[in-house]
């Protein structure tokens, strides 16, 4: 369902991924652990289209979204949230987490 591969991002002359590969079936979980610094949050802004990579592909059902828009990416099935401590303190919790399901 999700494909990637070769993925490679640098951000200056700092290279964040270098090569990565990786498959995600449907109906699969998948955790992306590591350090702080480890790449986590670059691999997906590339899958969800706000960092371009440099080289490599990211595959979503077949289609190629790589360095697609991130609007596009999210209508086609596919977003992220920020980690953002300061919510919509108007709304309740519900309300606040489905802020991130409008798409």
């Amino acid at each position: 369902m999700l494909e990637i591969r070769q993925l490679d991002v640098s951000i200056g002359s700092v290279s964040i991924l270098r090569n990565v590969d990786m498959t995600v079936g449907e109906r699969q979980f998948v955790g992306l652990i590591g350090r702080n610094g480890a790449g986590k949050t670059s691999a997906f802004n590339c899958i969800t289209g706000f960092y371009k990579p440099q080289s490599g592909q990211v595959a979503f059902k077949g289609d190629d979204i790589t360095g697609g828009r991130p609007a596009n990416i999210a209508a086609k099935g596919i977003a992220r949230t920020f980690q953002n401590l300061r919510l919509f303190g108007e709304l309740t919790v519900l309300d606040n987490v489905r802020a991130g399901t409008h798409v």
